[in-house]
């Protein structure tokens, strides 16, 4: 059986914005892929904060935890 070699995926932290009150946002617990960020509302992409990583070590939904 021949091994596929990982492909390589850009991963980004994000904000979330609380819906009541714009100034306030979090930081979830794990890096994910834009398009995944993309589809969430009240979202902001934390650009320089991003990290290279396998496809196979992403979740189903695109996500990747963070080691604290």
């Amino acid at each position: 059986m021949i091994k596929k070699p990982a492909m390589k995926m850009t991963v980004y932290r994000y904000k979330v914005y609380d819906h009541q009150h714009d100034d306030l946002a979090h930081i979830p617990p794990h890096y994910a892929t834009r398009e995944y960020i993309e589809q969430l509302e009240r979202t902001t992409i934390i650009e320089y904060d991003s990290l290279e990583v396998d496809e196979s070590d992403l979740d189903s939904l695109g996500r990747i935890a963070i080691d604290k």
